[in-house]
């Protein structure tokens, strides 16, 4: 009894020796450390380090941290709530990683309990790495800036950049995109939206989802394999630009925009434009009530397939301007009559001639291979042709035969004095005799 009665009170007086022991931070690690603007830097040197961000326990992220900037590892893991209670944080930075996971609300951040536009937020940059999986809800809360280049996406899961405040830039560059799921971006303002370079597979439908851009939406040189109807469904830009983009088909509305500006699709390439592709574009009618209707330009595309309602548009808010459009396919005259209308209204439409093989107008060659006897000359020619050369062939035929006549014939010129012109002759031997005096 008095054993168990003494328990208690060894361990209170133990107690705060326990409290006073400390946890190592991720700070502790061998290739991490800390700095004195108390950022967290990891460089690591090995290729198989790694580095796992968690929001407490032993190696956690310190809660006084400013920014985590890590370099070279094999892999980095943010497990959830890594960011939640870093007050501090302003920067999270990956350089050349080789496998990146980011769990569901790793980067979610959201310190203050009343939001002003004053109010900071962080910037997340990932340069040159590999990122295996973004979750559901991921990254989350007030960030500035969301930066990617030059690297490999292979999950990005719905909602992974969800209910965002705050955002100023964001910008994909030259990234590989393996598999996006629906509805990836949703829900949250950004003053820029740019999609730069790289290569897609397939952008399924709601891809941004109810995201408001305030000024530039910008998608520049990528590589799409599939575009589906309402991909992008996105409101408020007062700038729209699409161009050098390479796009294997592009589905019905696949842009769904409200735009408080003009819109430009320039340059691109694309090998399949389905019917009602360019109908999801529109203007807000704040915008339409004082600037009335505003252009949408269609300039230098090539497209292969394609029909004149694939370039249906929305007639109320825009105008449709065509500065050149490369129809992929050979000139015809089913084809410059199916195009006809579009010609007449919008100008600058180009076929491939395969007689010079480059592109002309359609009504340069409507002008001259089109059109009841022009579209004859051609026959009539090719007969003209046939028959000088059959008619040549017949007289150089009969020459040739006149005069290898005349060279198998032989003339004899006989002791009478005269000649003979025989087609053969036969030679005669005789045998001449002395005269004997019997005679």
């Amino acid at each position: 009894m008095r054993r168990s009665t003494w328990w208690p009170l060894l361990l209170a007086l133990l107690a705060p020796t326990f409290a006073q022991s400390p946890v190592p931070t991720i700070c502790a690690e061998e290739f991490c450390r800390c700095d004195s603007f108390t950022r967290v830097i990891c460089d690591c040197t090995a290729a198989d380090n790694e580095v796992t961000l968690r929001p407490n326990g032993a190696y956690s992220v310190p809660s006084t941290t400013t920014g985590i900037i890590i370099n070279g590892c094999a892999r980095v893991h943010f497990l959830a709530e890594t960011a939640r209670n870093l007050i501090q944080l302003r920067t999270v930075e990956l350089t050349n990683v080789g496998h990146v996971v980011i769990n569901d609300h790793a980067l979610a951040w959201s310190p203050f309990s009343r939001e002003n536009e004053m109010q900071p937020g962080i910037r997340i940059v990932i340069r040159n790495s590999t990122i295996n999986d973004i979750s559901s809800y991921a990254i989350q809360g007030r960030v500035n800036d969301i930066l990617i280049s030059d690297s490999t996406i292979d999950n990005m899961r719905p909602f992974a950049f969800s209910s965002l405040r705050g955002v100023r830039n964001v910008e994909l560059t030259n990234n590989v995109f393996r598999n996006i799921a629906i509805q990836a971006f949703k829900q949250f303002t950004a003053v820029n939206f740019i999609l730069r370079g790289g290569s897609i597979e397939n952008l399924p439908s709601r891809f941004l989802s109810d995201v408001e851009v305030t000024d530039l939406f910008h998608m520049d040189g990528v590589a799409v394999g599939h575009i589906s109807s309402l991909a992008f469904f996105v409101n408020s830009p007062k700038r729209v630009l699409i161009e050098s983009n390479t796009i294997d088909t592009l589905e019905a509305d696949g842009f769904h925009m409200v735009s408080h500006g003009s819109i430009t699709f320039r340059n691109n390439s694309v090998t399949t434009l389905r019917k009602n592709s360019f109908l999801g574009f529109t203007v807000a009618p704040e915008i339409t009530s004082v600037k009335g209707r505003l252009e949408i330009l269609i300039d230098n595309n090539t497209i292969t397939n394609l029909t004149p309602v694939s370039l249906i548009y929305n007639r109320t808010t825009l105008n449709l301007r065509v500065d050149g459009l490369n129809l992929n396919v050979p000139c015809t005259c089913e084809l410059a009559e199916e195009w006809r209308v579009l010609v007449r209204e919008q100008g600058v439409i180009n076929c491939w001639y395969d007689l010079e093989g480059h592109f002309i107008s359609v009504p340069t060659f409507v002008d001259s291979r089109c059109g009841t006897f022009k579209q004859t000359f051609w026959i009539f020619v090719v007969i003209g042709v046939l028959v000088v050369v059959i008619i040549a062939s017949i007289v150089t035929f009969i020459i040739v035969r006149r005069e290898n006549e005349k060279k198998k014939k032989v003339q004899i010129v006989l002791p009478d004095g005269k000649t003979y012109r025989e087609t053969e002759f036969h030679i005669v031997v005789e045998r001449a005799e002395l005269l004997t005096t019997d005679l």
